[in-house]
């Protein structure tokens, strides 16, 4: 009898202690948000247990903001909470005499309640999401638990600028709208507010269009290289729940109408609108870069077509602003149509940037008087900046810095930090942290002109969901605790270590995350003064290791390059290989650390390392972004270099770059001087290329000239193509002129 009491105490105890045990919960509940906020205040007493008694109290002005968190823990719990208008233990409310832009929100957490007060509903859905990411792993998961705890705390947040976005080309590759909304999602997990959809380019046409049905029909398809049909559109039925499911987190769809240059797609369908007329055959194109296919600006049928489709695309998109696209438009197009000429003439236009400022000051006008606003890349600017645009700045800063200068609002997107389709060897998670969208140069009345930012998702090499997410993720977060937090002071390790508390909120969430930078890094230090190149291996991690091989054998981490190999590390963590195995290419040679004296000037974007570029051993690979290139714009390379003694060699040769989508094209020749003394050059020979200006593709050029000769100097005159050839889309632009390395042997 005492042991069957004894036992039923101790069912009962037992019953009791699993019901009052307070579910895990994060102490330290600042090191699980991104953004940081701006204010934190960690609280003493209990934490908060939400289980099914706890109930959503709003008011009718906040419905639509508590059915997002009713739908939230219902779908990661055991139950699903009510709402109700009075004594819910979670509170949701707005107040219009909270401080702070629209965005501001305030969030207290003790045993008792949850407050939520915002400014406005998007205040409260940043706040949810605040809320969001305080839940432990389980929660995120999705184990569907009966209770959950949350730490007591104040937040106080709001954020630094007002347009937080992500573009996402659709066009390039297709994306559906599955795709679309999930990162919707992710937007409002990190408190970004805009995504910039780019649904129209010269490889696709993506949206439905019921004035021009061949829109979608034809020009939303494009014929790959394999004879394939590749493409797709989004229904206008599509877009409007899509535009639905963004408004309801929150977040702002500006849609993008790209005119006047990256139209060919639309042209192909509709060659009436081009400046080759109705007769002309024009395809969708099925290959990257700038094409010359641009609508006609002399004809007045173009403008109607364009705002018809505008129309179209403001009956679905409530956006307070439409993008225009505006860059990359060559103007051989115009240069060579009657009837632009003439519209030229009778406007009284100076050249043909003056017409595209007109192209697009007429659009302006158009959405103006809609009621809407116009927001273009920076190439806008060129011919006079139209009245009431707002400037999109991808070519560095200077775009944003001159629409700010003239009073324009501008939204700041640059190639060096922003560009997500870059590798990480260009711009990695550090790199994006460390952007500040406001430029010194800027005074504080004209800093007010700057709106925010947006990382650029351009999909031409990215083809398939998971590499999209590699790519956009982490370094989207980064961009949106810079643009919502600013912090004055980055801390990158403090980030860092947070971010690595949301992998497996994103593992859930279905996100292929990519790494945050680099693991390991192969590097070429060239001393001048010793005429030597230390070459090795580095990492970024504490916490990484690493192994590495030259050629065939396990080597050191670093020693000087004394003959011609490949170098091969792979990084390890916890004794795994952590990213792919990186490997570069090195040839040992006799011009090695002899500092080039250049008597034509580099590219700042593509230096290549600087002045040792050419002389450090390393090999350009087919990434004409890998950092060993050096380009020169529209102009002849003419350099010469000291051998530092008088030597024998055989041969001087060169790697050069052809791309010519790029605009990259192989040199017209490559001469080779010699000098015993400096001053008196003869000519040890000539090179010309075999690939044709014309051909497509990525191709490395191998130019060598063959002369066994005595010497101390040697002397490179390079001559360039200078402008890009006539037929070429962006026939008259300067063409670049790729080089790699002097190889004296």
């Amino acid at each position: 009898m005492k042991k069957a009491l004894l036992l039923i105490l101790a069912i009962v105890f037992a019953a009791c202690s699993d019901e009052d045990a307070v579910p895990e919960y994060r102490a330290d509940a600042d090191q699980y948000l991104i953004p940081q906020v701006q204010h934190f205040e960690s609280r003493a007493g209990s934490p908060f247990v939400w289980n099914a008694q706890t109930q959503i109290q709003a008011d009718s002005n906040c419905l639509a903001e508590a059915r997002y968190l009713q739908t939230l823990i219902s779908d990661h719990s055991s139950f699903e909470p009510r709402i109700t208008t009075s004594k819910g233990q979670v509170q949701l409310s707005l107040s219009e005499e909270l401080k702070g832009p629209e965005e501001a929100y305030i969030l207290q957490i003790d045993d008792a309640r949850i407050a939520l007060e915002a400014k406005s509903g998007a205040g409260l859905m940043r706040g949810i999401q605040s809320l969001r990411q305080l839940m432990v792993d389980a929660f995120h998961k999705g184990d569907r638990q009966d209770s959950w705890a949350l730490a007591p705390l104040k937040i106080s947040d709001a954020p630094k600028f007002k347009h937080r976005g992500l573009l996402l080309d659709v066009c390039r590759h297709y994306f559906d709208k599955v795709v679309v909304k999930k990162y919707i999602d992710l937007l409002a997990l990190y408190k970004m507010n805009i995504l910039h959809l780019h649904l129209t380019e010269d490889q696709g046409w993506r949206f439905e269009s019921e004035a021009f049905p061949k829109l979608h029909q034809e020009a939303a398809y494009r014929i790959e290289e394999d004879g394939s049909r590749y493409g797709g559109y989004f229904s206008k039925e599509d877009l409007r729940e899509l535009v639905a499911y963004a408004e309801a987190r929150h977040i702002t769809i500006i849609p993008e109408l790209e005119l006047p240059g990256h139209s060919q797609a639309a042209l192909s369908a509709y060659p009436q609108f081009s400046c080759l007329g109705a007769d002309a055959s024009i395809e969708v194109a099925n290959d990257w870069g700038v094409f010359k296919e641009i609508y006609c600006a002399g004809n007045d049928s173009t403008f109607s077509f364009l705002e018809t489709i505008l129309e179209e695309l403001l009956e679905i998109f409530p956006s307070e602003y439409i993008h225009i696209g505006g860059d990359e438009a060559p103007k051989f197009r115009w240069e060579h149509c009657a009837k632009c000429q003439k519209r030229m003439a009778d406007e009284g236009l100076a050249d043909e940037h003056e017409l595209q400022s007109y192209f697009i000051k007429r659009i302006e006008s158009f959405l103006n008087a809609k009621g809407r606003k116009l927001i273009g890349w920076d190439e806008i600017l060129e011919g006079g900046l139209s009245p009431n645009a707002t400037v999109q700045s991808w070519r560095g800063m200077e775009g944003g810095i001159a629409a700010a200068r003239s009073q324009h609002q501008a939204i700041m997107s640059p190639t060096s930090h922003c560009y997500l389709d870059y590798g990480l060897h260009q711009i990695d998670l550090k790199k994006v942290y460390r952007f500040d969208p406001i430029p010194a140069e800027l005074s504080e009345e004209e800093q007010r002109f700057i709106i925010g930012g947006e990382c650029n998702m351009w999909t031409e090499h990215v083809s398939n969901e998971a590499n999209l997410d590699s790519k956009i993720n982490p370094r989207m977060q980064a961009l949106a605790e810079v643009l919502w937090t600013y912090p004055q002071d980055r801390d990158f390790g403090d980030f860092f270590q947070r971010m690595q508390k949301h992998y497996s909120m994103l593992e859930s969430l279905g996100v292929a995350y990519g790494p945050e930078m680099i693991p390991a890094e192969i590097y070429a230090d060239v001393n001048f003064d010793s005429a030597e190149v230390f070459i090795g291996s580095k990492t970024s991690f504490e916490a990484i290791d690493q192994e590495v091989f030259w050629n065939a054998k396990k080597g050191p981490w670093g020693f000087v390059l004394k003959e011609s190999g490949t170098l091969r590390v792979q990084a390890l963590k916890n004794d795994q290989p952590y990213g792919d195995t990186i490997q570069q290419e090195f040839v040992f040679h006799k011009a090695l650390a002899r500092k080039p004296q250049y008597q034509a000037e580099y590219s700042q974007w593509y230096t290549g390392g600087g002045e040792a570029a050419l002389v450090n051993g390393r090999l350009g690979s087919l990434n004409f972004r890998d950092g060993q290139w050096q380009g020169f714009s529209g102009q002849d390379i003419e350099l010469w270099l000291d051998l530092g003694e008088l030597k024998e060699i055989n041969s001087v040769s060169s790697n050069f770059y052809h791309y010519n989508n790029a605009w990259i094209f192989v040199p017209r020749s490559y001469k080779v001087y010699a000098s015993q003394d400096g001053k008196s050059w003869r000519l040890m020979g000539e090179s010309r290329p075999q690939i044709q200006a014309e051909q497509r593709g990525q191709h490395i050029e191998h130019l060598e000239v063959k002369s066994k000769s005595q010497t101390r100097f040697i002397k490179l005159v390079v001559e360039s193509r200078g402008r890009v050839p006539d037929w070429h889309e962006a026939a008259g632009a300067e063409a670049w002129l790729f080089i790699d390395e002097i190889i004296v042997q």
